[in-house]
């Protein structure tokens, strides 16, 4: 299909050279891209390399006729708008090719102010199925967009809701007698870290609006990418430690430095381990693994977990998209399916391809599930 900003291109398909000539200076004035051809099978061949969007087409040509070819691309280019013209039709002819999908049918001798009419007709027809699809399009995007709104609006009030209530329950804590210093000292705790998930939180919608918008800044230096896998799996152990899981490395023995923003990458593997806790049962296993593929350093996180089952696998980079139903949401991010707020996956693809890398998940349900990453070791260009 056309795009209304471009020329209409039409393919004039006659035995008679004449005939092409005239509808060819004829539609050319109109603004319309004129292209001909003496038959059907050289009609075809154009076709199939190039692209159209009406077909004017004579019935009676040697190796191909005006039927077959009206019938070939109605089955093959169900988009393109034929019309067919001859000096010897019938009304059967007529019936004929209109029942196969034909746009209309003129006959010779053939007015060129008729052929401009007919033409303009069709022209309107196929920009108004344009203009319906576009609508189509807007409508399905309107409506994914109040889904996702909806879901993010379930998820965020209950992500909010906890961190909101320990600030305001353990601030008028400390505001009380009888509590000792070990006391008020875990209640500080509490409070800090309900101010880290509520900057987290927030961190995560300003970044969606830099992915979206393709700003995100990244700050470029060179290190070691072994060291900061080795830093986050260290720093990753008390979760491990409270669900009796197994976190272990298997990092090349040697990799170039990588250029790239650190904190973002680091942010990336804390939250794909975070993924492989929450998905993995009570004594299973994590492995974090980095190797060279070519330009690229890869990073894997593998898991011993539940697997995602196969139809959710094309939604799981959906923006507030969550394996589990959010009517079931649970705050905790490193409980058995624990929840976050539906942004981890989708801003960390959003990374990574800011990085001009990208990010591949194999999972088998019940089987588990492994990560990569694969990051160029010069960095953006």
């Amino acid at each position: 299909m056309s795009d209304k900003k471009t020329p209409i291109r039409i393919l004039v398909v006659d035995d008679e050279k004449i005939i092409r000539d005239i509808c060819y200076r004829g539609l050319t004035r109109e603004g319309y891209e004129v292209d001909g051809a003496e038959n059907g099978v050289e009609a075809l061949e154009k076709i199939r390399l190039d692209n159209y969007d009406i077909v004017l087409s004579d019935l009676k040509m040697e190796l191909m006729d005006g039927m077959e070819l009206l019938e070939t691309i109605k089955r093959d280019f169900p988009h393109l708008e034929v019309i067919m013209m001859t000096g010897f039709a019938t009304v059967e002819n007529a019936i004929e090719a209109l029942k196969i999908g034909a746009y209309d049918f003129l006959l010779k001798p053939i007015k060129l102010d008729q052929i401009r009419l007919v033409v303009k007709k069709c022209v309107d027809k196929i920009q108004m199925s344009e203009e319906v699809q576009r609508l189509r399009e807007i409508n399905e995007r309107l409506r994914e967009l109040q889904i996702m709104k909806d879901r993010f609006i379930a998820i965020t009030s209950h992500e909010l809701r906890t961190p909101v209530t320990h600030l305001k329950s353990y601030m008028g804590f400390l505001t009380e007698e009888g509590f000792s210093e070990e006391d008020r000292k875990m209640f500080i705790e509490i409070i800090n870290a309900s101010i880290e998930d509520l900057e987290r939180i927030v961190t995560d919608m300003h970044q969606i609006i830099q992915i979206d918008q393709k700003s995100l800044p990244l700050v470029l230096e060179s290190f070691d990418l072994n060291t900061l896998i080795e830093q986050v799996v260290k720093q990753m152990q008390i979760e491990i430690r409270e669900r009796d899981l197994t976190l272990t490395t298997d990092l090349a023995a040697t990799l170039p430095q990588l250029i790239a923003d650190r904190q973002q990458i680091r942010r990336i593997l804390i939250e794909l381990i975070t993924n492989a806790i929450r998905f993995t049962p009570d004594g299973g296993k994590i492995i974090v693994s980095s190797f060279l593929k070519e330009q690229f350093a890869v990073v894997t996180v593998t898991d011993t977990g539940i697997g995602i089952p196969e139809k959710e696998l094309g939604r799981i980079f959906e923006k507030f998209y969550e394996v589990q139903d959010s009517d079931h949401h649970t705050s905790s991010r490193i409980n058995f399916l624990g929840g976050g707020i539906g942004l981890g996956l989708w801003l960390a693809k959003g990374i990574i391809e800011t990085h001009q890398g990208r990010l591949k998940i194999e999972s088998k349900e019940g089987k588990g599930t492994k990560v990569s990453i694969f990051l160029p070791l010069k960095g953006p260009e």
